[in-house]
This record gives C-alpha cells, sequence and structure tokens, in this order.
C-alpha cells in the first residue's frame, strides 16, 4: 500500500511523519524521487495545496527549482514509455538505469539529474546573464510553465515548445559526440 500525502501547515505528511517543505524541496532537487517520480509528484502537489491555503510562499528560486523537476520529469516520463529504458554500465562496476532519448541524430542514455543540471545551465543560466537574477529567473519560470500543458487523458505533459526545446537540446548534444567525439571529461546533458 501507498503511502498517502498530505500537505499540512508544518510540511507534508506522509504516513506517520511529516517531511518539512524545505527538506522536500532538497529531496527533489538532490534527485531522491528519480527513480520513483510519481511520489515527486505527489509532493509537488502537496506544495501546491500548502500555497493554495496560505502555508507556503515560495521564493522564486523554489518556484523555478519545482518547475524545473517537473519539466523534466514529464521529459523523462515520456521518453520512456516511447522507447523504453536500458541498464548502462557505470565506474563503480553495477549498472545504472538510463531511459532512452531517441531524436534526429541518434539515440542515448539520459538521466533526470544531468537533464535538470543542463536545463538550469542552458535556460536560467543564460537568461540570468542576459537579464539579472530577478527578471532572469522570472522568464525562466515563464519558459518552464510554457513547456507543460495539461491533457484530460494524460495529465502533465510536455507542450510542443517544452518537447522541441528538450529535443534540440538532447539533439545537439548527440551531433557534438558523432562530430567530436565523446568529451574528455565527464558532461551533464
Amino acid at each position: 500500500m501507498k503511502a498517502e500525502f498530505e500537505a499540512t501547515p508544518d510540511g507534508i505528511k506522509v504516513g506517520n511523519r511529516v517531511i518539512g517543505y524545505s527538506a522536500a524541496f532538497r529531496q527533489l532537487d538532490d534527485g531522491k524521487h528519480d527513480r520513483n517520480n510519481s511520489e515527486g509528484l505527489r509532493i509537488l502537489a502537496c506544495v501546491e495545496d500548502a500555497k493554495a491555503n496560505g502555508w507556503l510562499h515560495l521564493t522564486l528560486e523554489k518556484e523555478v527549482a519545482l518547475w524545473r523537476w517537473l519539466v523534466v520529469t514529464i521529459f523523462i516520463n515520456e521518453e520512456h514509455a516511447k522507447n523504453g529504458s536500458i541498464d548502462v554500465p557505470n565506474d563503480e562496476g553495477s549498472t545504472d538505469h538510463a531511459i532512452i532519448y531517441v531524436g534526429k541524430n541518434g539515440s542515448m542514455g539520459i538521466y533526470p539529474g544531468p537533464v535538470r543540471f543542463s536545463l538550469a545551465s542552458h535556460v536560467e543560466g543564460c537568461a540570468i546573464e542576459k537579464y539579472g537574477i530577478e527578471t532572469g529567473l522570472g522568464l525562466a519560470l515563464r519558459m518552464y510553465q510554457d513547456m507543460v500543458e495539461i491533457s484530460p487523458e494524460h495529465g502533465f505533459i510536455l507542450s510542443p515548445m517544452g518537447r522541441e526545446g528538450l529535443e534540440m537540446l538532447h539533439d545537439e548534444y548527440i551531433e557534438m559526440i558523432h562530430t567530436e567525439g565523446m568529451p574528455d571529461m565527464p558532461v551533464n546533458h
């Protein structure tokens, strides 16, 4: 039986315990819910409930981080449904579970953490560099919100703009690997 998640004034009640909102944000950002992102989606729903009830007021940075997490989670789920997943050997002698991305330039394994890092760098970093922190983060938030749509049949889905942006990001990375080879240092995509 899955634990129930409930927003309270003190945090998110999960079964018999309460997770503070700051801890819940850290868990999402640190990737604790990457393997079981349905729990992360329940946390997001509780955050929205807490905001609606006036128990929680988010900083712009936290709002951006939550939307970034949502965009990447939707993308990962959609790619998994289309292409499946694969176990990839890691440096520790075991394997990691990667979702398969298939684009116009080939395919690759993708992971939520590096995709979030890439979005933070390419979307937020560029916006902040050009417009400053407050305006740049506001523009990044709007872009993330525009990358998501709600479908009556499927819930959250990527908008056409969201799909195009994430495909462009991954297709360019695959093309770079084809033309320049694998980078010497690990690169997050």
